[in-house]
């Protein structure tokens, strides 16, 4: 079938809003006892403990119960508990009263009195009653019901490849911001991993009042073999899923198992090495008669809490944290997420699906015909300097490079001539010099000596590299730096924090060189594909970094770029994230160049002269209010500025700075045919046009009628919001439709992102539908990954800025593969 019969379908529910106002829940309040004990511990602004814990405790063991309100010592007109059917009265204040003994004990105050049963009750009341009392509810309760409806009965997921059903039994997770049902860990000899169908409700751009329910499946990979602790990554928080059985009704006969996210860290040098993020030790004790939960014993023995005890607890992996890889690789086909897609609309007759999306037909680019395609160069450079390609380190990886440099194609063409032995000239039409240097690495990306150097590690090494190195001279050539650097697993050998490659980008970009860090041959990932030879495979990963390193410095795709075909400056905006705070950046790309501004930089320069030039930028003011405020007032400065020059430009907004400024892009407030209110914006001045870009998780999944793969603008041509979906990258080009991770573990799945493009003010179909492929073309500019990115190229290259911006790792848990797309 050809792509123009193929439609899009939004894996988003809307909702029969009476059935959901109709039904009936329980509610139970804190008694005032409690509220009053816990409050004599705030200081106005926050308490010395988390309340936290005691919600997921209570969570791990009643299903039922699927709201808890953490901050009940403040909200007197909130429920404490929110559930589907009452859990005995008795058993919530027994386990209840043991957190609250704990909390006593720590703070070195008495206990509250204990309470009597006959003072407490649940209250039944309608879904409409509660949410009309406190609209915050919705966007937390309702999911949470719906993923307890679907977890009541078991599924069958239906595989082409399969004789038969696949049997699946689900169980709630509770964790933070979305409701979540789990299928009982599947044990292979790959290894053990549970699907996960997530469900979140959202309103889209320009629909307030359409509330929708976005579905999402994936999968979980867990860690089932013993763990040395001491060679965990440090600092970072990481997931434990625990499930407690009901200590007091045999046979946990109040039916469903749920799980509560805990999460834990590597900390301490010496004994145990690691510990609950929030002190939960004695958190279950009155659970497991006494016996206290500790972290280091679930590591060191994770097949004790599997089966046979009175607790399931389940080790998230995450690559941060463990120094090895699963053989289950992330990502589930796109046959298992219609399938999951069709099981939630087999299970929840309630909520009705979107209607499939019809492919946007493309516009006629004007200018010459397709026979020109053929002799265009890959890649296009808007200057004629030379590239500098220093190779710091092995000798074998300088050959790599070579090797690379003459063979390797960029879409089917050579990315590269060679010269003359290490000088080659860019397959481009500027013809640009790529002189390659052999440098010795020497020691400057040993492991930093936090021993002796402490915190100052990072500074002293970035001294010695510039006393070491030869500052880069004049402006005739663009130096850009592939340094080897040790594979992740040597640096537990030497200690924490000590992988130094944040000091020594730091050092390199100071002595005027770009960066990208390779690791050694014997270092790399191996491929898992049987017809990848290791060297060949290491060519590849040498190559994409030659790409990323030319990406940085403004090299782009010239089949896409003349594809854009666009007159008009395109400009962009977004917010980075850095070690001294929050920066406000400007992109413009026009004539094939992307040029950069930013608070302290305020004229525009090339992307590769933005890079060196990092120091320059100003962060925005700390304070949440102040911050939003300039980063508001900054922005309509600039367009103000362009505007007074005679620019008309595309501005790119990204659609998650209405949370942070630009309250005029709220889903809300931007209505199709209008100007978004933003400031700087002169209502009905026709010299600028806004398009809104979300790339973000609020965009639903989605899959092909009929099930396939395919590529394109896709709209009902009523909402004014169209969605993009690119091309696979190298790596998903042998993967079939017909294969799932069912059958195929060692196999990593990840379709390409949907990325939603909203084109703001009064205009045509006709024009709308030419700038959301505009916007759609210009996600296929970026070269480093031959593939389509999630952004368009302006608003991608700001993470190259982030590089040079962010030097710190920061601990925070890392979002799950299995959920992410490219």
């Amino acid at each position: 079938m050809s792509r123009t019969g193929k439609k899009l379908q939004l894996y988003a529910f809307e909702s029969d809003q009476d059935v959901w106002n109709n039904k009936q829940i329980y509610l139970l309040d804190i008694p005032t006892v409690w509220r009053e004990f816990i409050r004599q511990f705030y200081n106005g602004v926050k308490l010395p403990f988390a309340t936290k814990p005691l919600g997921k405790k209570l969570q791990s063991i009643f299903p039922q119960i699927v709201s808890v309100n953490n901050q009940f010592y403040q909200d007197e007109n909130r429920p404490w508990l929110i559930a589907t059917q009452p859990v005995p009265v008795g058993m919530i204040l027994l386990l209840a009263k043991g957190w609250m003994n704990q909390i006593a004990t720590r703070q070195g105050v008495a206990a509250p009195d204990d309470l009597d049963m006959n003072t407490m009750d649940w209250r039944s009341e309608a879904v409409d009653s509660i949410l009309n009392r406190d609209s915050r509810l919705e966007y937390e309760l309702l999911p949470a019901l719906v993923a307890h409806q679907f977890c009541l009965s078991p599924k069958q997921l239906h595989l082409e490849q399969q004789d038969e059903l696949v049997e699946l039994t689900f169980s709630q997770v509770y964790a933070t911001q979305r409701a979540e049902c789990m299928s009982e860990p599947i044990t292979t000899r790959a290894g053990t991993f549970s699907y996960v169908v997530r469900f979140r409700l959202q309103y889209r751009a320009g629909e307030h009042g359409r509330l929708l329910l976005m579905v999402s499946a994936g999968i979980r990979r867990f860690i089932t073999k013993p763990q040395e602790t001491k060679y965990l990554k440090g600092g970072i928080n990481s997931t434990l899923l625990i499930s407690m059985d009901n200590p007091l009704i045999n046979d946990n006969a109040m039916g469903l198992r749920s799980y509560a996210s805990l999460s834990f860290r590597r900390e301490g040098g010496i004994g145990s090495y690691t510990r609950w993020s929030e002190g939960l030790d004695e958190l279950f004790c009155d659970v497991l008669w006494g016996n206290s939960l500790s972290t280091e014993d679930i590591l060191t023995n994770p097949a004790n809490y599997h089966t046979g005890s009175s607790s399931k607890i389940w080790i998230v992996h995450n690559n941060r944290v463990f120094n090895h890889s699963p053989y289950i690789e992330a990502g589930i086909s796109i046959q298992e997420k219609m399938g999951f897609y069709e099981m939630v609309r087999g299970s929840l007759s309630d909520w009705r699906p979107l209607a499939p999306l019809p492919l946007v037909q493309k516009p006629k680019r004007e200018g010459t015909g397709g026979r020109v395609k053929g002799l265009i160069p890959p890649v296009y450079c808007a200057h004629d300097k030379d590239f500098v390609l220093e190779v710091w380190g092995s000798d074998s990886l300088y050959q790599c490079v070579i090797e690379a440099l003459k063979a390797k194609k960029y879409k089917g063409k050579l990315l590269a001539e060679q010269v003359d032995g290490d000088v080659f000239r860019l397959n481009s039409s500027s013809r640009n010099r790529i002189i390659v240097v052999k440098c010795d690495r020497k020691d400057y990306v040993d492991g930093l000596d936090r021993g002796a150097l402490k915190d100052l590690a990072d500074e002293h090494r970035t001294n010695k590299i510039l006393r070491s190195i030869e500052h880069v001279k004049g402006n005739q050539a663009l130096t850009c730096s592939l340094i080897e650097i040790l594979p992740k697993d040597e640096w537990k050998k030497l200690g924490e924090g000590t992988d130094p490659k944040q000091a020594v980008r730091k050092g390199f970009q100071l002595t005027g060189r770009m960066t990208q860090f390779v690791y050694p041959e014997s270092g790399a990932k191996k491929s898992k594909r049987k017809k990848d030879k290791p060297e060949s495979n290491y060519i590849h990963k040498v190559f994409n970094c030659i790409l990323d390193l030319l990406g940085d410095t403004g090299v782009i795709d010239y089949k896409a770029y003349l594809d854009v075909n666009e007159q008009r400056p395109i400009i962009a905006y977004d917010l980075v994230s850095g070690d001294k705070g929050i920066y406000a950046i400007l992109t413009k790309f026009e004539n094939g160049i992307l040029m950069v501004k930013s608070r302290g930089l305020e004229e525009w320069v090339p992307l590769s002269e933005a890079v060196l030039q990092t120091d320059q930028f100003d962060p925005l003011p700390k304070a949440p209010d102040a911050q939003k405020k300039e980063m508001a007032r900054w922005f309509g400065e600039q367009l103000r500025v362009e505007r007074m020059i005679g620019k008309e430009p595309i501005v790119l907004v990204e659609a998650g700075l209405r949370y942070k400024g630009l309250d005029g892009i709220q889903n809300n407030k931007i209505v199709r045919g209008k100007d978004p209110e933003l400031p700087g914006w002169i209502q009905n001045e026709r010299g600028m046009t806004v398009i809104r870009v979300n790339s973000n998780d609020d965009v639903p999944a989605y899959g092909f009628i009929p099930m396939s793969f395919s590529i394109g603008v896709y709209s009902d041509h009523e909402s004014g919001l169209y969605y993009g979906v690119g091309n696979k990258p190298k790596t998903q080009m042998n993967i079939a439709k017909a294969m799932t991770k069912y059958d195929n573990l060692g196999t990593a799945f990840q379709q390409p992102r949907v990325v939603e493009y909203m084109p703001l003010g009064p205009m045509d179909r006709q024009d709308r539908e030419r700038l959301a492929w505009t916007v759609h073309r210009l996600r296929e500019v970026c070269i480093t990954f031959e593939s389509t990115t999630a952004q368009p190229y302006p608003l991608k290259m700001t993470g190259t800025l982030k590089k040079y911006l962010q030097f710190k790792e920061y601990g925070f848990s890392e979002a799950e593969a299995e959920f992410l797309e490219l």
